[in-house]
């Protein structure tokens, strides 16, 4: 006896359906043991639970302050504002020269237009 080694080997019992109907009775179907069949596909169950465990996750984080800023982003931020100032501005200032091209054409063709009704059509000016 010495001969044989120290660890055990076990075996799994067979079990008969009789005692699976037993045992089903006692404790219940499991899907574990596949004595009970899932109700739902494994997708929905495996969704579910990592939704769970995200909601649980959120809830541990939700309550945190926020971390600060370090020299870097506020260094980063600063740039982005001022970027975007510089190109309102540059925007502003193409919308003006642009209105003033326009009210510059507008009066150079109205007044033309009022000096060629002067020479082609004199009675209309004097009507109007």
């Amino acid at each position: 006896m010495e001969d044989e080694p120290s660890h055990s080997i076990k075996l799994v019992n067979f079990v008969s359906e009789q005692q699976l109907d037993e045992a089903k009775r006692t404790r219940g179907e499991r899907i574990e043991d596949g004595t009970a069949q899932r109700d739902r596909p494994l997708y929905e169950i495996l969704k579910e639970n990592k939704d769970k465990k995200d909601a649980e996750f959120n809830e541990r984080f939700k309550h945190r302050p926020p971390k600060a800023l370090d020299e870097d982003e506020t260094e980063f931020l600063d740039k982005l504002e001022m970027s975007r100032r510089e190109y309102e501005r540059q925007v502003a200032d193409e919308e003006a020269e642009q209105l003033r091209s326009f009210q510059v054409i507008f009066y150079l063709t109205f007044f033309t237009m009022k000096k060629v009704l002067k020479l082609n059509y004199p009675y209309l000016v004097a009507l109007g």
